[in-house]
């Protein structure tokens, strides 16, 4: 639609040239803001900027980065929240938030702190790009100062020739209050209305001016914490079943078929198992019961089915918290128009959270030897779908450090440029601990002398749930006595840490020569910066310590697929080995503000016209580097009639985890098409279901994955167009925008792999897809695939080898407005804010990977509502992404009162897993009552408010905690006091 918009920009600055008449003198004040690098440029006026003020801040009455930015309409997800904290830690973990501004994906927003970058996070986070995870990085929202913020500047276009990398989507400037001066004290008490938590909050900020005002220094340090909050503290989040709350969940559950009832498999078949020779271990009172054991507990068929675990009644939703902030500013004018000026910024947490304890993964079978005392069979078994929920919650624990440290000098050349010069070392450094986790070895090593009893199940009498379940709540029967569980009990450690350090210099000139419309500004630099990571894993996870499965026979396996890089020595966790990189890049840049036309000019329906081109070239150590241009104008047509809009070329350089990565494996869920065309086939036939490997098609699947040094930057054309109208004290913004990227960084994917693997075989091709690895069918499996006349057998899919691949081309499009009034009685005043975010388009175009998948739907040889490709095509809606998100604001001032409301909504979005079931729309509302008044003549101010007003709970969905905890805050309604004095 607006693809050809930087030749309409090029074509309007030159007709109005020359339909000028005259020149003359142009009085227009001089803002500088993001979107910019001219000291006094013009065109900031015409640029789409979002504005958060420190008041805004203020309003919402938030205590961390993360809500902050979920109040943003233009923010997508974050990903690296704590509700999708599984226990691991492979993950972010801790106090950690990231950026993710049109929902283009994490990675795709700049974000300056006082205009030059901040370092990612220590730790990644994995994202769905194509059809599986990638590793994401992005700096943590978590180490904003809120309390420091003057301005949160969000620049809604792309800026890469301005700022380089990663601008794709937008750039997010952090401008704190660096020359506050006198004493500010403020302290803040939280209480939540359902949950045993408070929130304590101190803020403390001073500055003073010395040397007859030529230094000038000021400080800020703030405290924060918070308790923990329970899943069982909230009925809805510490169940897993939500049926009873929404019938359209379709039966599905949160439940873990994984629990300290264990399901067992042997060779054979007995009365107490199903015809695959698989029992379970259920309680003695069991109708289904085949066979008693004694102890409370008996031996059932498999068929039966699992007895499931509600794992959230060991888990926390919210973590322990203590978070502290201090920024050091300072000033000082060096004299002959020269200035240093040094930033110190310091950022420390510690969280602790509860999580349940692990199961095996499915890479990492147990076996349970005929000589062990309690086993009832005389046969070696395998150990499948157990919990050892017996040794405790595990406790996870993160230690986070920020340091950041500036020092610049700027001033003016006698020849009229100013020049500003800076050198920034930014760290961010994270120490992560998992307590009370399983050595795999030792836990083999005990099953092997029969020191541990997997067969005595949970246990249950008099311990019922609220809802009489009595299999929810652990596990009361203990497998061994603690001091032999102490002998398997490990802490898995994690120590991460991430770089950044950048020197630049930049040349500017309001004036370099004059056009009819002007003076014309320039601004021409360099800029080094040097980027590293570090991730150093447990030895029980990097390989020094391994551990070897043993086959279905009891001996060590000499499969390498039983061992190390593809199992690790933790229960539950898969293995990672220790990983480092870094890069240099040396960049620079141009940029020319032009005005084109001038007020003096009389040229027809131009008041004004403002042009900007920026040039900009990142020259990289590991790839291939890239130039990219922009062309922004802004139309005054008439005093309160302003058009504007820019195209510019952005990328995002490959991170650093997709160019370092070692192999990698994970163990995840997923559909095997081709085992779910085998069952529906079987059914279809009149052969009864043909469910294989106890499953449905759905399965734990290895998915091994590398890093590639081949991979190009993902480029992307940012394009929009807008007016602005204003009139007296309203204003009315709509800007239309567009983002189409080609090029990015992801992953084919498991389930798009087996998908390639069923279209082939079922073309005859028995080799399938190379990248899935299955066992050999056994003689069963055999016969029911020739029964349905299929025509290439196949066994379960033990792993899946995927490569970061640049994928096809991605688009973005939808429209901004904003709507502001400020209004003034003789009582006071009131001010409304009201902006909206939509999205029109999000799509993720398949590319040539899957063509032989898009022509077996085209044929007819498959269905595509039954075995979908996932991650791509139309995306919109799906992957929590609404179309539409809002912010309304009211404040009314009178005498020393005021009260604010803040209103936040989003649309509906699609759940993908449960049919594309509909998570109903969202909204929030916040509410505050200030009183001013003298304190011994000092400034005082009182403050009580209310989050989440009308006690809203988020729209119930099929994920963590029963709500989407990337997407929504799913704490209820809390009420705060907030006190601040200035002297």
């Amino acid at each position: 639609m607006i693809s050809k918009l930087k030749y309409l920009i090029l074509l309007l600055a030159v007709s109005f040239v020359f339909n000028a008449q005259e020149s003359g003198s142009n009085d227009v004040e001089e803002v500088v803001t993001v979107g910019t690098q001219i000291k006094g440029a013009k065109i900031n006026e015409a640029l789409p900027v979002t504005v958060i003020s420190a008041q805004d801040i203020e309003d919402l009455g938030v205590d961390s980065g993360d809500d902050l930015l979920s109040s943003l309409p233009e923010q997508g997800i974050n990903q690296f929240g704590e509700t999708g904290d599984t226990g691991g830690i492979n993950g972010a973990r801790g106090d950690v938030g990231s950026f993710d501004i049109r929902s283009l994906g994490t990675g795709n927003t700049l974000v300056l702190l006082n205009g030059r970058r901040m370092v990612s996070g220590a730790s990644y986070q994995t994202e769905e790009i194509g059809g599986s995870f990638v590793p994401v990085e992005s700096p943590n929202t978590q180490v904003l100062p809120l309390g420091l913020i003057e301005r949160v500047e969000i620049l809604r276009d792309g800026a890469a020739a301005l700022y380089g990398s990663d601008a794709v989507a937008a750039v997010v400037n952090n401008v704190l209050d660096a020359s506050f001066q006198g004493f500010e004290m403020r302290v803040r008490y939280k209480n939540f209305e359902h949950y045993d938590r408070d929130d304590h909050t101190v803020t403390i900020k001073w500055g003073e001016s010395f040397n007859s005002g030529r230094t000038q220094v000021s400080t800020y340090a703030s405290f924060y914490d918070r308790d923990r909050i329970r899943s069982v503290e909230d009925e809805v989040m510490g169940f897993c079943d939500r049926n009873v709350f929404d019938a359209s969940l379709g039966g599905r559950t949160d439940c873990s078929g994984n629990s300290a009832w264990g399901q067992f498999d042997m060779s054979g078949r007995a009365s107490y198992t199903d015809s695959s020779g698989e029992f379970l271990i259920y309680p003695a009172t069991d109708p289904r019961c085949l066979l008693q054991l004694g102890d409370g507990v008996c031996a059932a068929s498999d068929s039966s089915g699992n007895i499931n675990y509600n794992w959230y009644a060991d888990k926390d939703y919210l973590g322990a918290l203590e978070r502290r902030n201090v920024f050091t500013f300072l000033n000082h004018d060096l004299g002959n128009s020269s200035e240093m000026y040094m930033e110190f910024g310091y950022y420390d947490s510690d969280y602790s959270a509860r999580r349940e304890q692990a199961s095996a993964l499915t890479a990492q079978k147990f076996i349970v030897p005929a000589s062990h005392p309690n086993n009832f069979t005389g046969k070696t078994l395998q150990l499948d779908n157990y919990r050892f929920n017996d040794f405790g919650p595990r406790e996870t624990t993160s230690q986070k450090t920020n340091l950041r440290m500036l020092l610049g000098f700027r001033g003016e050349l006698t020849s009229g440029w100013d020049w500003d010069s800076a050198y920034v070392f930014n760290e961010e450094l994270s120490d992560n601990t998992i307590y009370n986790r399983i050595n795999a070895t030792v836990m083999d090593e005990l099953l092997q002398a029969g020191l541990y009893n997997p067969f005595n199940g949970g246990g249950y009498l008099g311990r019922l749930d609220s809802d009489g379940d009595p299999t929810a709540w652990g596990d009361w029967t203990p497998g061994a006595p603690e001091s032999i569980m102490d002998l398997a009990r490990i802490d898995v450690i994690r120590n991460n840490g991430r770089t950044l350090q950048t020197f630049d210099f930049k040349l500017s000139r309001p004036d370099l020569f004059s056009l009819p419309g002007g003076d014309v500004s320039a601004l021409i630099g360099f800029e080094w910066r040097g980027d590293s990571f570090f991730d150093d894993r447990d030895d029980n996870l990097d390989g020094t310590n391994v551990y070897v499965r043993r086959a279905s026979n009891g001996r060590l396996s000499s499969n390498p697929s039983y061992t190390y890089p593809y199992i690790s020595n933790v229960v539950g966790s898969s293995p990672t080995p220790d990983n480092n990189g870094d890069r240099t890049v040396n960049s620079v840049f141009v940029e020319l503000g032009v005005p084109v036309v001038g007020p003096e000019m009389n040229v027809p329906l131009v008041q004004a016209f403002d042009l900007q081109i920026a040039w900009r070239n990142e020259a990289y150590s590991d790839f291939e580097g890239e130039d990219v241009s922009r062309y922004a104008f802004g139309w005054r047509v008439a005093d309160g009639i302003l058009f504007r809009g820019s195209s510019q070329e952005t990328f995002r350089a490959p991170n650093l985890y997709t160019m370092n990565e070692l192999t990698v494996s994970r163990v995840n869920t997923r559909w095997d098409w081709a085992a779910k065309y085998v069952d529906l086939a079987a059914t279809a036939a009149g052969l009864g279901s043909s469910t294989l490997w106890d499953s449905d098609g759905r399965y734990g699947v290895i998915r091994n994955t590398i890093g590639s040094r081949d991979l190009l930057a993902e480029l992307a054309t940012n394009e929009t167009v807008g007016v602005v109208l204003e009139y007296d004290n309203f204003v009315i913004t709509y800007d239309l925008w567009e983002v189409s990227s080609d090029r990015t960084v992801g992953l084919l994917g498991e389930e798009n792999s087996m998908l390639i693997d069923l279209v082939r075989r079922l073309q005859g091709n028995c080799d399938g897809y190379a990248g899935v690895r299955r066992i050999d069918p056994d003689p069963g499996e055999v016969a029911t695939m020739e029964a349905i006349g299929f025509p290439c057998p196949f066994g379960q899919a033990e792993s899946v080898f995927n490569q970061y691949v640049n994928l096809g081309p991605r688009s973005v499009a939808g429209w901004d407005g904003a709507f502001i009034y400020d209004l003034d009685f003789d009582w006071g005043s009131m001010e409304l804010k009201h902006l909206v975010s939509f999205t029109r388009e999000k799509e993720q175009a398949k590319g040539g990977l899957v063509d032989e998948v898009d022509a077996a739907y085209a044929s007819g040889l498959i269905d595509e509502s039954v075995y979908p490709l996932v991650g791509l095509g139309n995306l919109l809606k799906i992957e929590q992404a609404p179309k539409r998100k809002t912010k309304s604001t009211v404040r009314f001032r009178w005498n020393s009162y005021a009260l604010g409301f803040t209103h936040t909504t989003r649309s509906e979005v699609l759940e993908p897993d449960v049919g594309l079931r509909p998570v109903g729309a969202a909204s929030r509302t916040n509410a505050y009552f200030d009183y001013n008044f003298s304190l011994n003549d000092n400034d005082a101010r009182m403050r009580f408010g209310v989050n989440n007003l009308h006690d809203r709970r988020p729209p119930l969905a099929d994920y963590r905690y029963g709500f989407l905890g990337d997407l929504d805050i799913g704490t209820r309604r809390d009420f705060y006091f907030d006190f601040r004095v200035r002297y």
